[in-house]
């Protein structure tokens, strides 16, 4: 069955963002996100030094499905397919959006290529 994405900016001042992972899949992703909020918590069992000490929560440990309780959205980003997987179920379990980052097949939402001048954004799917 084809995935069918319905274009929509979502507002996420004061809402908390999960990144489960913390490597180069994890970073991409991160760098467009932050230019839009400061309230992101980066969970992974390690942290790569280019996101390490940028300001962000980071927790070092391995995921656990506990770990989604209380963020709005949830970016899996590990380089483990089955991990996101899980990520994926537990999160849509739990009623969240979740993008598995590099795969749509997988994911709730997606996160277009974004191009940002002031106050205007314009993405491409």
């Amino acid at each position: 069955m084809k995935k069918v994405f319905l274009p929509l900016n979502i507002r996420i001042d004061n809402k908390k963002i999960l990144f489960v992972g913390g490597g180069k899949i994890a970073m991409h992703k991160i760098r467009t996100v932050e230019q839009y909020t400061r309230n992101i918590t980066i969970l992974a069992p390690e942290i790569h030094d280019d996101i390490k000490g940028k300001g962000f929560t980071e927790i070092v440990k391995r995921y656990e499905p506990s770990d989604l309780e209380g963020y709005f959205l949830v970016y899996a980003s590990t380089n483990d397919e089955e991990v996101n997987r899980r990520i994926m179920e537990d999160a849509e379990a739990l009623g969240m959006l979740v993008n598995v980052v590099d795969n749509r097949e997988l994911s709730s939402f997606i996160s277009p290529a974004v191009i940002r001048k002031d106050e205007m954004t314009i993405t491409v799917s």
